[in-house]
């Protein structure tokens, strides 16, 4: 059983995706910060990490912006743990600041834009695929 860990400071709009990847078999797991998100990681194996890019960062980061942490995170997550998958999930659409994400082959979706199937296909792919991903920008 692969697990998930959602990261993001609104884990009511992942309800539907916990419901739809678990009920697939996957485990599902969340964490409102950056920090919270690191303390799981610790202490678990997660095939896929799913992020947000605008949340707290937690009390191990005071320093960072909310508006970038998961540009933070997501930068820590390579360096530490390249092989994880990472799909982001955000509402950000300044394509400057989501275009770096593609050399870290980050797939990047954006809330209420992209359907609940493609972001579930999404997940599962990079559950799939241990990480090496296929930037698409949606």
């Amino acid at each position: 059983m692969k697990t998930i860990l959602f990261v993001d400071d609104e884990p009511w709009f992942h309800e539907s995706l916990r419901f739809a990847l678990e009920s697939k078999g996957f485990t599902c797991l969340s964490a409102s910060d950056m920090t919270s998100a690191l303390e799981i990681l610790e202490t678990r194996d997660v095939a896929v990490v799913v992020t947000d890019i605008m949340m707290p960062a937690g009390a191990k980061f005071p320093d960072i912006d909310s508006q970038e942490t998961g540009f933070h995170f997501i930068k820590k997550m390579r360096a530490e743990r390249p092989q994880t998958a990472i799909v982001c999930l955000s509402v950000i659409g300044d394509e400057a600041k989501i275009r770096p994400l593609r050399s870290l082959k980050i797939d990047y979706l954006r809330k209420g834009e992209v359907p609940l199937a493609t972001v579930v296909q999404t997940i599962e792919r990079a559950a799939g695929s241990g990480g090496e991903r296929v930037w698409r920008f949606s």
